[in-house]
């Protein structure tokens, strides 16, 4: 059987983009061993199916400090560097898959591309405008040049680029990576657990929505801006309620709690913990909209929001911030559009939302038709025709 190795300094199954890739090698006969973060409740060996989880570090939450995020990235690379070597003695892998961030993972696989072997770097994020958004007038920022040199040797060092979005496309095609390099695979939603059977209720609301939002919380996501919403929308409608799911910047979490409790929103904003997939369907399934309040930031106007896949696939409506990047893909007729950290204007969206139902529905309709385009078979099937076609002289 054919074999695939990834590395990816998270957590496996919980980060997503890399067990739906995984998934789509498995279900097309390719074996995948994937070398990951060790959570506190997990075995360091675990298999699903044809899939194997090496877990080789213990995870820590260390993204809001570069220097420490940096010591700790390196120290996984070095430690995947070895466990590749390790497992290649008895399996032989047609391919090595590297997910960033760090970018500079792609090295791992530095003995088996003098072999030979391909090797991908999927990038999940482009590191140098998420340095730029996370770092704004902060002394970091001088290690700018350094992130710069670091992405642009680990394109180089790998034959094929994967990327989320065709924002994040353009800007390393104007950095020099050659176009036929990059391949694009959106974050699409995973249609083996979000196109499940569901009838969605089309009514006017009166008393409050239930709004949505779940994936990562940290500042640029524009969560704030949402609370301040909730705060508007609980004068005309006092039972409105926004849940937030996910994993949090630790900072901004404590400053999204204390907003809260400065507006008395504590009945109406619930700060919740990470869900799996099978809850955040649930969660889909009760809630009336999802709101994507991001921010306008050179990151942000780039990457493509997963969640709206998510939210789209389930037929709930979602009120999302105007950025390009969310444009490109779903026009007006697909999403109710505000003004970017416009609290004002989201709460306005949304009432008009709630008063008008058939307009609700036929959002819901529209941003179908639009996905259906981008879909996870479709992504699945360019992801592994890609994988295919550098593993063709590497297959046992």
């Amino acid at each position: 059987m054919i074999k695939v190795n990834m590395v990816v300094f998270s957590y496996f199954p919980a980060d997503t983009r890399v067990l739906r890739e995984a998934q789509a090698l498995g279900r097309a006969g390719i074996a995948v061993d994937v070398i990951c973060l060790k959570d506190k409740k997990e075995t360091e060996v675990e298999r699903f199916g044809n899939i194997t989880a090496y877990r080789i570090m213990k995870g820590t939450a260390a993204k809001e400090n570069v220097f420490k995020y940096f010591i700790l990235s390196s120290l996984f690379g070095l430690l995947a560097f070895f466990k590749l070597i390790r497992l290649s003695f008895k399996n032989k892998y047609s391919l090595i898959q590297a997910h960033n961030m760090p970018d500079f993972l792609v090295f791992v696989g530095l003995f088996h591309k003098f072999a030979g072997i391909p090797i991908i770097l999927d990038l999940h994020d482009l590191t140098v405008e998420l340095f730029i958004s996370k770092c704004k007038d902060k002394n970091i920022i001088v290690l700018l040049p350094l992130v710069r040199f670091l992405e642009g040797i680990s394109c180089k060092f790998a034959d094929v680029l994967i990327t989320t979005s065709s924002g994040f496309r353009d800007s390393l095609i104007e950095r020099g990576v050659p176009p036929e390099k990059i391949t694009l695979v959106l974050n699409s939603a995973d249609n083996h657990v979000f196109e499940l059977p569901h009838k969605r209720t089309w009514k006017k609301i009166e008393t409050g929505p239930a709004l949505l939002y779940h994936g990562t919380v940290a500042k640029r996501f524009g969560l704030h801006i949402a609370i301040d919403a909730v705060a508007e929308l609980r004068e005309k409608m006092p039972e409105t309620k926004l849940c937030i799911y996910g994993k949090y910047d630790p900072s901004y979490k404590a400053e999204l709690q204390a907003q809260i409790k400065a507006k008395g929103l504590e009945n109406n904003v619930t700060i919740g913990g990470f869900l799996g997939l099978s809850e955040i369907i649930e969660v889909i399934n009760r809630s009336d909209f999802g709101v994507v309040p991001y921010l306008s930031d050179p990151f942000m106007n780039l990457a493509l929001s997963t969640k709206i896949f998510e939210y789209v696939s389930m037929r709930m409506p979602v009120v999302a911030s105007r950025l390009q990047s969310i444009t490109s893909i779903f026009d007006d007729r697909s999403i109710m559009y505000f003004e970017p950290g416009n609290p004002n204007d989201l709460s306005k969206k949304i009432i008009e939302m709630c008063g008008n139902p058939e307009e609700s529905r036929k959002y819901s309709e529209y941003a179908s038709q639009a996905y259906s385009n981008i879909s996870w078979p479709v992504m699945s099937e360019r992801y592994i025709k890609t994988v295919n076609g550098l593993i063709s002289g590497n297959a046992l």
